[in-house]
């Protein structure tokens, strides 16, 4: 990995072509990177900021679904289910931490009111029919009806005024920095390069001979620019919010096919005790709008409750709303009565989710152009991401030909194991080393457990 800031590599200038640059380094455009460097071509990524996964991929929630609020029939919904499908695979592979319990999509007494077919507690509502019908439809089949009863067998520290709820099994919550940065760890060891601190200058991006040159932006007028450019036969844009600016200026006289809406999600994250520790994520039941504020225990068994789901104008503003956050502590004190936000509270975050004015996943295909456009990913972006990376690197051939001959020696070097990342985590200044790569640990969720982790160990 290169980061700019420091390191120039002229090597990667003019007279070095590569088949793929990606543009993001999000879980989805290492996915991608991922994808097709599996498959023989030279690809590259470039990231604007000094780390990887800084943006949304820096603050999701770590829960892999299954698309049971995704459209049926969109590409969202058939990507999840690709994805899903090598999910588990992979992380045993790469030693990637994961819980595969479910999720419970439950219904509360207060969600009664708004259930006009049904005010009868001791049957399922119609709500619970919907969302098992729809977890069948989005192909998970084993999804079941659990009664209060058997509810609070599972998870004894919920509140008594659950309802019901839909078991969907085939949910997994993971630790979604060690996920997304495997990405990179496994494209790297089988050829690809990333470039940090990388922001594209957008005013020079150009295509020309079948060849987009990539120059970085930089204030240093006294650079060559073929110093600070790179070269490609294809492009990904998968810029996340960004991604309607990227294409704006990839594409000047073609109107973009998507707006960015950006959509700010606030997380508090609670050390959890005996009397509030649960193990499968609480969600609500779902809206065509958002899939609700979760309750869920990490890989490090804290507390998160979030996100919320507040369209805003900045893609940048990702300030705690102090208001918000008591919301978010009444809320999770409600599903787990015996918490104490106050005391149990041990950190907080906001994420922008990089949302379109589009419902389903915005990804074009422009062969012409040999460029392809990965934007409206929202928030099932760590789920759908292997689905995503294979849909992409399908594409390719349409514009760089048949794909090379894939190696047959595919280097697969999984990660270590908790008790080693919390021996080689640096907690002070939040790095950790992989696979001889210095990274810096981006996510809350990961940087949080690792210290607790970290605590707990030394105690012991």
């Amino acid at each position: 990995m290169i980061d700019t800031s420091s390191v120039i590599q002229t090597s990667a200038s003019a007279s070095h072509i590569y088949d793929l640059l990606v543009i993001g380094g999000g879980v989805v455009g290492l996915a991608c990177l991922r994808a097709a460097t599996l498959q023989g071509w030279k690809c590259a990524l470039v990231e604007a900021r000094p780390d990887l996964l800084s943006q949304a991929s820096g603050s999701n929630s770590g829960i892999v679904c299954t698309g049971v609020d995704a459209v049926p029939g969109s590409l969202e919904r058939a990507l999840i289910r690709d994805s899903v499908s090598q999910f588990r695979i992979y992380c045993q592979e790469h030693n990637i931490p994961t819980r595969p319990c479910g999720s419970l999509v439950c219904q509360w007494e207060w969600d009664i009111k708004n259930d006009v077919s049904n005010n009868d507690v001791s049957i399922p509502s119609s709500f619970l029919q919907n969302v098992l019908e729809e977890s069948h439809n989005a192909g998970d089949t084993h999804a079941t009806i659990m009664s209060r009863d058997e509810i609070l067998m599972e998870e004894p520290n919920l509140s008594q005024k659950v309802i019901g709820a839909v078991h969907i099994p085939g949910e997994i919550v993971v630790d979604p920095w060690l996920y997304s940065v495997s990405l990179a760890i496994h494209a790297m060891e089988n050829g690809a390069d990333i470039y940090t601190n990388y922001p594209v200058d957008l005013d020079s991006l150009g295509f020309e001979n079948g060849v987009w040159t990539l120059r970085r932006q930089t204030d240093d007028k006294s650079k060559n620019h073929h110093e600070w450019q790179l070269q490609a036969k294809a492009v990904v844009n998968a810029a996340g919010v960004w991604s309607d600016t990227v294409q704006t200026a990839a594409m000047p006289t073609t109107e973009s096919p998507w707006t960015a809406k950006p959509r700010r999600g606030q997380y508090r994250i609670y050390e959890s005790r005996p009397s509030t520790r649960i193990t499968h994520p609480i969600q609500p039941i779902p809206t065509q709008r958002t899939k609700g504020i979760f309750v869920f225990s990490t890989i490090y068994n804290q507390l998160v409750v979030g996100p919320t789901a507040e369209d805003q104008c900045s893609r940048t503003d990702r300030t705690i709303d102090q208001t918000v956050a008591k919301i978010l502590d009444d809320y999770i004190q409600g599903i787990i009565p015996s918490i104490q936000p106050e005391h149990d509270l041990v950190g907080e975050y906001v994420g922008i989710r990089p949302g379109t004015n589009q419902r389903d996943y915005q990804i074009h295909v422009s062969p012409d152009k040999h460029w392809i456009a990965v934007a409206g990913i929202r928030s099932t972006g760590l789920t759908a991401s292997l689905g995503i990376g294979n849909y992409v690197m399908r594409q390719l051939p349409s514009f760089l030909g048949p794909a090379p001959e894939a190696p047959t020696n595919i280097h697969t070097t999984p990660l270590p194991n908790l008790k080693q990342l919390v021996r080689d985590f640096d907690t002070l200044n939040g790095f950790v080393i992989l696979n001889g790569v210095k990274f810096r640990v981006t996510h809350p969720l990961s940087v949080h457990g690792l210290k607790s982790l970290a605590e707990r160990t030394h105690k012991d």
